[in-house]
Parts: structure tokens; C-alpha cells; sequence
């Protein structure tokens, strides 16, 4: 009665009698979890939810309790185990699903964190930029990361052909060839120098090359095609597309172009939707490859290096639990590529465990626990296609790869289905001011003032707005109700303050804020400001200084790039 009349405390008392007098009982312990978890005690939630599971492992509600206790503690990694079997178990259920997809993402930022501060000046962890930035569409940004990781002594595999399909994503034919030449004459076996040939041989025209290179591709491995294809989206036009499709259609007569091969074309270079080899098969567990008698036994290396990725897998992924260390980067290589994202993100989760291999598990894991990511979500949105929540995620996606009319189509979607919904109306306000739409941006963020004027960051975005538009004096009072933002937007926040003080006459007050906030100056910007107003007290000292610091950290921001995958400052929907 007490945890229907929402009397947590009561019912927890309750319950832990219950529980005192027989052990084996598995209400309690769930009820025991559920009611701490209401009260925001998700840690003392997580024993009392796993023993439940432990006695009723067939009942989908203690697991799925268990991973949303693991999400607010922190930890993606026991959030996604659980939810896992909670899909296993229901594959319909979309709750899950959706909390699938959002412990891979929680895993993803944390992985991000790690990355850009413990290994900041890692091979690995340019080239995670680079694919990052790449993958969102932010060439210019992606073009540094790139220039960094292939600068190298020594680059990490498929440096240079990342590169060269960025490069030919910008029409560089002559730069991007030079790329994939070096990728090939380090004889790295990058799968991904075949396709880029393939691309460049399509850019300069030669369309039956193109598809040459591209069935061999699929000959090898089908998965990997589908999967890389969507690297070339925005690098080939629509004319040439069609080319190409028109090409696989006419050649069906002189030799084999299976007609799956000319809808993964189709898929791959013009459908914005995930394409997701092992979608099926997601939350399944692994099993033993299977091979006939007929089939001889080929080194992993070998088939990894005829781009026959697949079978590589299937090879290694049996014996997972008991492979040595040094096996477990060929098993992660050869599963992301053909698709089995799982088995790549389980054996890049051995390999952190390592302190000697953490670095390339870390790697291998970011680009697993992404795609993983995105299946999981794919699938909650097909189960649940009106889902609010689901909305505003297709939205911060969208917004991420600076999709602005994408990302807001969806944002009024969730807002038409719950007009109150915060997370949707302040990410269409982000998105609109990221799209240039300051008056629209504002006025959907007035919406949310207006329900609660104190809303830390509401106000704060507000401000920038402001700041932006050079209205200065109406946008210190935004800004003076967002005490009490999260303590990662602060440098953001004295940022502002410093430039609403130094253009209303407060010099000394301005060069306190940027003082504060020179934690989040990462291209010197602050620190040139500060020198403005050092110059301008006639410090020349302290003026100098500060424009050397400031072009220092502009230099260094033009040669390094940070992993793209943490959210935006504002991005606070998925909080």
C-alpha cells in the first residue's frame, strides 16, 4: 500500500522486512530497488535490483530498473549489460531499446573524456578525431585532426585513407590520390583505401573502374561495403550516383552484379538511414562460427587482409573469452568492419582493461559503442515512432552534423507531441541559433523563461544571444540568473560576463571574468581579449603576455583537434 500511495520511505521500511524474514523472496528485493531508485538513492537501488535479478532472472523488470540505477551513476558499461538483457529477453520493448542507445552514448562521452585528457597527444586519438569530425560533416576540422595523425613517424593504420576520403569529400583529387598512395605503400591493409580508390576513380569519371573496385569489395565482404559506403555521401553527387547505379544495372549481362549489390549501392550513397550489417542479430549472444568440412582453415590475418572480414571474425569470435591480448585488435578490426559491432565493442573492452593495450581498446570501443548507439536507437524509434524522446534524440543528432532543418523538424515534432517538453523547445532554440536564426532561436527560448525564469541554462543561451547581437545591457541580466549552472558551462559564462563588461566600461571587472574563464580557452581568443584591455590600461607587459599565450593556444588549435563526440555545452537534452 505505501508504494501505491508513493510513500517511498514507508515502503522501503516494508520491504526490508519482508526481506529480513526470507531472502529468497523476489518482490521485495525489486520493490526494494524501485523505491530507492524513486528516491533518487540509485546506488543503494543497484544490490537490491541485481539480487532480484539473480532470483527471477526470466522477468525483464529487474534488469531494466538495473540499467537505468547503472545510467544515473555513471556507469554506460553496466547500464548497456543490462539493458542488453532486457532486449534479449523482449525484443519489442522499446524502453529498452531506447535505454540501450543512450548507455552506448553515455559510454561514448565518457570514452571522449578519457581520451582527450589521458591521452590527449595520442596516434589514436587524432585519428578519432578526424573520423569524428569526418563523420559529421566538419571537413575543415576533420582536415586538421588528419594532418596531425598522419604527421607521424610511424601513423596508425588507415590514417592516410581516412584522409584521402575526407579530402576527396572536398573535390582534392590530386591531395586525396597522394593520400591513398601512402596508405597503400605502408601496406597497413586498410580496407579503406579500396574504397577510396573506388571513389576517386567515380569523381574523375572512369565509372566502370568504380564498380569494378567496388564489386570486388562486396565479393569479399558485403557487409563492409554496406556499412563504409555512407563515407561517400556528400563526396559524390547525385549525377554520379546515378551513374554508377545505371552502370551495376547495364553490366548485370556480362558478369555477376547481384541485385543486393545495386540496393546497397542505393542504400549506401543516398539514403540518409543507418545501415546496420548485424541489426538483426543485436542482442543475441554470440556463438560459434559455423564452417563446413569442406571449408579449409584460413589465418585470420589472411582473411583480414583479403578484406574477407566476415570470416575473420567468425574465426576469432567462438574463442573471445580466452584470446591472448595480442589477437584481440585483429578480432575488434575484423567485427567493426563486417558489421558485428558487439563482438568489436566486447573485445575492445578486454583490451582497455589493459594498461599497455587501453589506448587502441579505447579507439576500437568509441567507434563500436557509436554504431552500437545507433542501431539501438534505430530500432526504440521503430518501435516507438512517436515517441517524444525519441524526437528530440533524432534532433541533437541531427544538430550535431549541423543538419539544421533536419535537426528542427524534429524538434517540432516532439513539441507537438508534448508542448512542454524542455529538452525539445530548448534544442530547437540551440539549433536555430547555430543555423543563424537568433530572433526564432530566442523566442523559442523565451518559451521556456517564461515557464521558469530561472532556468540556468535557458538564461545562459539567452545571454549569448545577446551578446552576439552586440546588446550588451540586456544581456547582463540573463546572464546574472545563471549562478547556478552546471559547473562545465562556467567558462562560458564568465566568457560572456568578461565581453558584456569590457563593452560597458568595465574594464577591470571584464579581465576578472576572463580570468575565470580561460579554462575553456582553446583558440586564444580569451586570452587575445585580455590583452586588448591589458593595452588598454597601459600594461604593455601583461598586454604582451597575453597575446603570446593567445597565439600560442590559436596555433596549437589549428594543429590539434579534440574527439567530437562530447556534447555541446547547451546540448543539455540528454540530461
Amino acid at each position: 500500500m505505501c508504494h501505491e500511495a508513493r510513500d517511498f520511505p514507508g515502503a522501503i521500511k516494508s520491504f526490508t522486512e519482508a526481506a529480513r524474514l526470507d531472502p529468497s523472496l523476489y518482490v521485495p528485493q525489486l520493490f526494494l530497488g524501485i523505491d530507492n531508485l524513486e528516491l533518487k538513492h540509485a546506488e543503494r537501488a543497484i544490490p537490491f535490483l541485481q539480487k532480484a535479478e539473480k532470483l527471477n532472472p526470466a522477468d525483464a523488470q529487474a534488469p531494466l530498473m538495473l540499467g537505468r540505477a547503472f545510467a544515473i551513476v555513471g556507469n554506460g558499461n553496466g547500464a548497456g549489460d543490462a539493458y542488453s538483457r532486457v532486449v534479449t529477453m523482449n525484443p519489442r520493448n522499446g524502453d529498452a531499446w531506447l535505454g540501450l542507445g543512450m548507455a552506448y552514448l553515455q559510454q561514448v562521452d565518457h570514452d571522449a573524456q578519457v581520451m582527450t585528457i589521458a591521452y590527449r597527444d595520442s596516434n589514436y586519438t587524432n585519428l578519432r578525431a578526424g573520423e569524428l569530425f569526418a563523420e559529421q560533416g566538419k571537413l575543415a576540422e576533420a582536415t586538421r585532426a588528419y594532418k596531425v595523425a598522419t604527421s607521424l613517424a610511424s601513423p596508425l593504420p588507415c590514417s592516410h585513407a581516412g584522409y584521402g576520403i575526407v579530402l576527396l569529400r572536398q573535390n582534392k583529387i590530386v591531395e586525396a590520390k597522394a593520400e591513398l598512395d601512402r596508405e597503400i605503400s605502408v601496406r597497413s591493409g586498410c580496407p579503406l583505401a579500396r574504397l577510396g580508390f573506388a571513389a576517386l576513380h567515380l569523381l574523375q569519371g572512369d565509372t566502370r573502374n568504380a564498380l569494378n573496385e567496388l564489386v570486388t569489395i562486396w565479393n569479399a565482404d558485403r557487409n563492409f561495403l554496406q556499412e563504409s559506403l555512407p563515407l561517400l555521401r556528400d563526396g559524390v553527387t547525385a549525377e554520379q550516383a546515378q551513374k554508377l547505379l545505371d552502370s551495376a544495372k547495364d553490366t548485370k549481362a556480362d558478369y555477376t552484379v547481384p541485385a543486393a549489390f545495386t540496393d546497397s549501392l542505393q542504400t549506401g550513397l543516398t539514403s540518409d538511414a543507418p545501415v546496420m550489417a548485424s541489426f538483426d542479430n543485436f542482442g543475441g549472444e554470440l556463438s560459434p562460427a559455423k564452417r563446413s568440412r569442406a571449408t579449409p582453415i584460413t589465418a585470420p590475418e589472411k582473411l583480414y587482409l583479403s578484406g574477407q572480414f566476415r570470416k575473420c571474425s567468425e574465426s576469432l569470435r567462438s574463442r573471445l573469452h580466452i584470446l591472448p591480448d595480442r589477437r584481440l585488435p585483429l578480432l575488434a578490426a575484423c567485427a567493426f568492419y563486417t558489421g558485428d559491432y558487439r563482438t568489436a565493442a566486447q573485445a575492445a573492452r578486454k583490451l582497455a582493461i589493459n594498461v599497455a593495450t587501453r589506448q587502441i581498446g579505447m579507439y576500437w570501443k568509441s567507434k563500436a559503442d557509436e554504431r552500437l548507439a545507433t542501431a539501438a536507437l534505430t530500432r526504440a524509434g521503430e518501435i516507438n515512432p512517436n515517441s517524444r524522446r525519441m524526437h528530440v534524440l533524432r534532433g541533437d543528432i541531427y544538430r550535431q552534423k549541423r543538419k539544421w532543418k533536419d535537426a528542427e523538424s524534429e524538434y517540432h515534432k516532439a513539441l507537438a507531441l508534448d508542448p512542454g517538453s524542455r529538452a525539445g523547445r530548448i534544442g530547437l532554440a540551440i539549433s536555430l541559433f547555430e543555423d543563424g536564426n537568433s530572433r526564432d532561436a530566442f523566442a523559442a527560448n523565451s518559451d521556456i523563461l517564461q515557464r521558469n525564469p530561472e532556468d540556468p541554462e535557458a538564461n545562459l543561451l539567452a545571454g549569448e544571444i545577446l551578446v552576439q547581437q552586440h546588446e550588451y545591457v540586456d544581456a547582463e541580466p540573463y546572464l546574472k540568473r545563471c549562478r547556478d549552472i552546471p559547473p562545465k558551462l562556467m567558462p562560458r559564462l564568465h566568457a560572456l560576463f568578461g565581453k558584456v563588461y569590457a563593452q560597458t566600461g568595465r574594464d577591470h571587472e571584464a579581465l576578472s571574468e576572463f580570468k575565470l574563464a580561460i579554462t575553456g580557452d582553446d583558440d586564444g581568443t580569451i586570452h587575445y581579449q585580455m590583452g586588448r584591455l591589458y593595452l588598454k590600461a597601459g600594461d604593455k607587459e601583461a598586454a604582451a603576455q597575453a597575446f603570446e599565450l593567445s597565439r600560442r593556444l590559436h596555433e596549437q588549435w589549428n594543429a590539434n583537434a579534440t574527439l567530437a563526440v562530447e556534447q555541446s555545452d547547451t546540448d543539455i537534452s540528454r540530461q
